[in-house]
């Protein structure tokens, strides 16, 4: 008889467990759902207040600025290229060495220009002294005209070649002066003062008259010009005068004032800008060529 009893709890108990397990599951999994719907009245609740965002109007500012890239060359700057052919014998400067006007950078060998130099004031010689004899020979045609003792026509003969050899003079002096010249470019001098920024050559070299190899190349860094293309819908505003700020990698806090000195008077077509030139004074140098 007790046994019943104690079965009917067990199973009651064990029902009991079960559904005590399945409303705890029930709790687990709804408890997100009302969460989530709980955030979702709230987030409709507040996008239903509508925002207004208000703007006080300014005076927009006299001046805009405009930042665009440039190219910076010095003042002046030349390529030296060699005007005889020959060897290079020696060179005086090298790359950063300040030269003045009319300094010696470099000196060459140039045997076959001096072999014709000495040949040509050779063939001058020459003809010089062919000179003289006609002078002499025609000379004396011409007294001897007066006398008759010659015909007109050999006196006319003596008369033109004198005037063929001095034309032939004339010729040969023209020759010499030509190849001095040529001699005297074996000395390369600096045409202005500035600073030599290249040196493409070295002792024994050999060195060709026209070649498009630059020996040396000179600049001047203490004033440069800036180059800048402007888009089209600033160029009403490029007027000589018109002040700029120059400001390079290498000092980011500094600022180097400028001058629109000119511009190229035309629209690039293949950029639609224009070419406009500044001038920046750089005293102490600090700006390089080529930034």
């Amino acid at each position: 008889m007790t046994s019943k009893p104690a079965g009917r709890w067990r199973m009651a108990a064990l029902i009991g467990a079960v559904a005590v397990v399945l409303i705890v599951l029930a709790l687990i999994g709804g408890l997100p759902r009302v969460r989530a719907r709980a955030r979702l009245e709230r987030e409709t609740a507040q996008m239903a207040v509508p925002v207004v965002a208000v703007i006080q109007p300014k005076r927009a500012p006299a001046v805009r600025d405009l930042v665009l890239p440039a190219s910076v060359r010095a003042y002046v700057e030349a390529s030296i290229f060699a005007r005889t052919t020959g060897y290079l014998k020696r060179w005086r400067f090298d790359i950063g060495a300040r030269v003045a006007a009319g300094d010696l950078l470099a000196e060459l060998d140039t045997p076959e220009v001096d072999q014709q130099l000495s040949q040509a004031r050779a063939d001058l010689a020459t003809v010089e002294a062919n000179l003289k004899l006609s002078q002499i020979t025609a000379a004396r045609y011409e007294d001897l005209l007066k006398t008759d003792s010659v015909s007109k026509q050999e006196a006319d003969n003596a008369t033109g070649d004198l005037a063929a050899k001095r034309a032939l003079v004339r010729s040969s002096e023209a020759n010499v002066k030509r190849l001095e010249d040529l001699q005297s470019f074996k000395k390369i001098y600096a045409p202005f003062s500035g600073v030599v920024t290249a040196r493409n050559t070295d002792v024994g070299a050999l060195i060709n008259a026209g070649a498009t190899t630059e020996l040396f190349h000179l600049a001047q860094p203490e004033r440069l010009r800036v180059y800048v293309n402007l888009p089209e819908a600033f160029i009403p505003s490029a007027q000589p005068g018109l002040v700029a700020e120059l400001s390079v990698a290498q000092y980011p806090d500094r600022r180097f004032p400028g001058t629109l000195v000119r511009t190229a008077g035309a629209i690039d077509p293949a950029t639609r800008t224009l070419l406009v030139e500044l001038r920046v004074d750089n005293p102490t140098g600090v700006l390089l060529p080529g930034a």
